[in-house]
């Protein structure tokens, strides 16, 4: 598969916590419905959000919130500035929260006790709350609080202290802030969840209070929770501590595992409520949407995929939470494989966090920690389901061949059924409160099918037909269709070995995956249309000028450069300038195999960077818009000489973007031919298929090409007047420097950009907005001038302190909205989170 910008890995390792990956079938937002400022066209059937009227009689949500004191959390911040672990073990405390605290709303994965809280606690910043709970009082809290605090300080903090050889004299400390009550500050709050107020000039909403994003989020998932959203499924159940959902205006829900009959696997569907606003709308929009969150039967030990494990207990005697903790790889010190403690001897085990500990003599569960028995269902009791949150590569299916039927039969997506089963059920929940499905949308009709030929994929037997055709006749536009019907084996075979060093039995399915049949149509007219809109596409983003497109390859992929070579030629002719390149040496390969393999991250990306050097002056002195694709593995041999493969740097990957990024290089990744396990035959169906999509995003999404946009605004929005059509469109979102857009709150390292399509022209430009002081906000400019200054921009960030990010934001937006509006340019904006 294609890697793409947001799969980045953040260089500086260990200052996020990694969000567990699920599948999920985007969002009840339609892509066909859009809001035109001023006069708003209701429609009968909107089946994707709710809001409120302006006089709704105000709904007020009262409560506490629990943080650490100044005193406590420079205590904590201590202990963590002596240990030489990353996280103090705040797993158990947040295991002991989430069962005692019955009121809890949302319980923050760290509990307050993060880098970032620490480096705020230094600076002399009032710790954040970390609980937000709807009922109880002070001292109910306190008297619950007492002993799971006490428990933790004895059975966790205490022995992590002396195990990281700190001064006993800082729990000692803690201990004191206890007693005389300065331990934990609990504080009221109250907010005006609904109605919002709005601003007099525009229009747009805007909250009552600094927590009424997220107090609205609850309190609709508050209605929900413990009722039956899906039929026959059983009440739904608040998700109170998730990564990336603390701070922000989401809430999720999730209904007990599911099977189905014949099928292995289990899932849950999950149901993310989440605040937003709209230009011009006077109140907030509560958007659902819903996914699908899949379960493991079995697990692999360990091996290349380290990273935690989120789960949930469903409990029979909770039925409005599901409680969440971890499962953590760490080395099996019973079972070493060698005599040394050298890395390539150790032997890893997924073991349970001690959170989940806590909910496990809390819940009564079976005494299992073993990650794997835990998937294999040997935790979950009568009462009580214990599951792991599947990821790609870590299902155990117990098989040597691939193409054996008995797998993980659990597929993605959720079916439009079970969409609106659940809207309906919600709907009806919400109703008498007086929340009503928002219906303020125009439809877009359209009575025109689109034409989807750029964006369409040219199967196996047509592109490699007309690529061996193209190099044996030189022909240019002018194919035979099914070329590679009129060849006999031989002849097949020859040609393939002439112009790219394979053979026909190479191939998986060999002489059968390069014939036509019912689902492989022939596609020579598609393939001399496709050619057509790549040239003039090219023409239309570089007029007078011819990019460049660097195919950069190890020295092991020269048969995969030579297809890349010769497949791009064909689609783009001679629009573009291709040469290809080995990769330079010590940019790519194993951390172990490369220079600085004992430095930290940021030291080792520098290396990298180093290494790319000679060849991005060499690129920089060109000066024409150049692209480059990065054909590298993503395991190699260990270069110990050990049988067994070690995975590409982490590092590699950003360092090879950044680097290239700053002479104005777009950049795109491709991993190699696959293989059949058994056969070691060639996956060059599933190649070809990734080949393509990597090309259209390296050179088109790169550039931020979207062909005929004129006639998609025309065709689209057909039913307002010519005259007020947006003459521009404008997106803007958030991205975080090596990882791409980002989802949730606008983090320290977040980088607001904004990007604006010209209607009549197509031309894309890109701004952004980032801390100099005070707030800068770059002028417009291309994609390749844009992606130039973001990599030499150090630190990336809008503020240091979460208000002024905020603030900063909303001036931000403002600014791009307001000029385009001053402009003429009748703009049609999105803000993605």
């Amino acid at each position: 598969m294609t890697d793409n910008f947001d799969n980045e890995m953040e260089l500086e390792e260990d200052f996020f916590e990694e969000e567990e990956e699920q599948e999920t079938d985007g969002s009840l937002v339609s892509h066909t419905f859009y809001i035109q400022q001023g006069q708003i066209k209701p429609i009968k059937q909107f089946t994707l959000a709710f809001t409120v009227p302006d006089k709704l009689p105000p709904i007020i949500v009262e409560g506490l919130t629990l943080s650490w004191t100044k005193a406590s959390l420079l205590s904590f911040a201590e202990i963590q500035k002596g240990a030489n672990v990353k996280n103090l073990p705040y797993a158990s405390l947040r295991g002991f929260l989430q069962v005692v605290l019955k009121d809890a709303a949302r319980i923050e994965p760290e509990v307050g006790l993060s880098k970032g809280a620490f480096y705020h606690a230094n600076r002399g910043d009032e710790p954040e709350p970390f609980v937000y709970l709807t009922d109880g009082d002070e001292e109910e809290i306190n008297k619950v609080l007492r002993p799971i605090i006490n428990d933790w300080f004895i059975n966790y903090l205490k022995p992590f202290v002396k195990k990281e050889d700190i001064s006993i004299g800082i729990i000692e400390r803690l201990e004191d802030l206890r007693e005389i009550g300065e331990l934990i500050k609990i504080s009221p709050f109250k907010s005006q969840v609904l109605p919002w107020g709005s601003d007099e000039k525009t229009g747009t909403t805007q909250p009552k209070d600094k927590y009424a994003y997220r107090m609205l989020a609850d309190y609709a998932a508050r209605q929900i929770a413990g009722q039956v959203i899906f039929p026959e499924l059983g009440p739904i159940k608040r998700i109170i501590s998730s990564n990336g959902t603390f701070t922000s205006g989401m809430a999720e829900l999730i209904t007990d595992p599911i099977t189905l009959p014949n099928t292995k696997g289990k899932f849950s569907f999950v149901v993310r409520v989440e605040v937003v606003t709209y230009p011009s709308l006077h109140q907030p929009l509560v958007k659902v949407e819903v996914s699908k969150r899949r379960w493991f039967t079995q697990l692999k030990a360990p091996k290349y995929d380290l990273r935690n494990i989120s789960g949930f207990i469903f409990s029979q005697d909770h039925c409005d939470r599901s409680f969440s903790y971890q499962v953590k790889c760490e080395q099996d010190k019973n079972n070493k494989k060698g005599k040394n403690n050298k890395q390539k001897n150790k032997s890893f085990r997924w073991v349970a966090d001690t959170d989940f500990n806590i909910l496990q003599r809390e819940l009564k569960l079976k005494q299992s920690c073993d990650g794997q028995e835990i998937a294999s269902g040997l935790a979950s009791t009568d009462s009580c389901e214990v599951v792991l949150t599947y990821r790609n590569g870590l299902q155990d299916n117990s098989e040597d061949d691939e193409e054996i039927s008995e797998k993980y039969g659990i597929e993605t997506g959720v079916p439009e059924i079970d969409k609106l089963d659940a809207f309906e059920a919600i709907a009806k929940i919400l109703e008498p409160l007086g929340i009503k499905v928002f219906d303020g949308y125009t439809e877009v009709l359209s009575k025109h099918k689109l034409d989807d030929t750029a964006s369409r994929m040219i199967n196996l037997p047509t592109l490699l037909g007309g690529a061996l055709e193209a190099l044996e006749t030189k022909t240019k536009l002018e194919f035979t269709p099914k070329y590679l019907d009129q060849l006999n084996d031989k002849q097949i075979d020859d040609l393939l070995s002439k112009y790219f060093d394979i053979r026909l039995e190479g191939i998986h399915g060999k002489r059968k995956a390069l014939q036509f049949n019912q689902l492989t149509l022939n596609q020579t007219d598609e393939l001399q249309k496709i050619i057509q809109a790549n040239q003039a596409a090219i023409q239309q983003l570089y007029p007078n000028q011819r990019p460049l497109l660097f195919i950069f390859y190890e020295s092991e992929l020269q048969t995969e450069a030579k297809l890349l070579q010769n497949i791009t030629q064909v689609l783009w002719g001679d629009t573009l300038e291709i040469k290809i390149n080995r990769l330079p040496e010590d940019t790519h390969g194993p951390r172990e195999g490369l220079p600085g393999k004992e430095l930290k991250a940021k030291e080792r990306s520098h290396k990298r960077i180093e290494a790319w050097k000679s060849t991005t002056k060499q690129i920089a002195k060109l000066n024409q818009p150049t692209f480059c694709l990065i054909m590298a593995r993503k395991f190699y041999p260990d270069p110990t000489g050990q049988n067994t493969v070690k995975p590409d740097d982490k590092v590699n990957k950003p360092s090879t973007r950044q680097a290239l990024a700053k002479v104005g290089a777009g950049v795109q990744f491709l991993l190699p031919i696959a293989k059949i396990r058994k056969t070691n035959c060639l996956k060059l169906t599933d190649f070809f298929h990734r080949m393509q999509s990597a090309l259209k995003d390296l050179l088109f999404a790169h550039s931020g090409y979207i062909n005929d946009l004129r006639e998609k605004v025309d065709k689209y929005l057909q039913s307002i007047p010519l005259e007020a059509r947006p003459k521009e469109i404008i997106a803007i979102t958030i991205v975080r420097k090596q990882k791409g857009r980002a989802r949730g709150s606008i983090g320290n390292t977040f980088l607001p950009i904004a990007i604006r399509l010209n209607v009549d022209t197509g031309k894309c430009e890109f701004c952004c907005a980032y801390d100099k002081g005070n707030l800068a906000i770059t002028p417009w400019s291309s994609f390749t001038d844009a992606r130039a200054f973001i990599a030499q921009l150090t630190p990336i960030k809008l503020a240091d302190k979460e208000d002024i990010r905020k603030t900063r934001f909303m001036k931000f937006v403002k600014q791009i909205v307001t000029n385009s509006v001053k402009e003429g340019m009748q703009p049609l904006e999105g803000v993605y989170k």
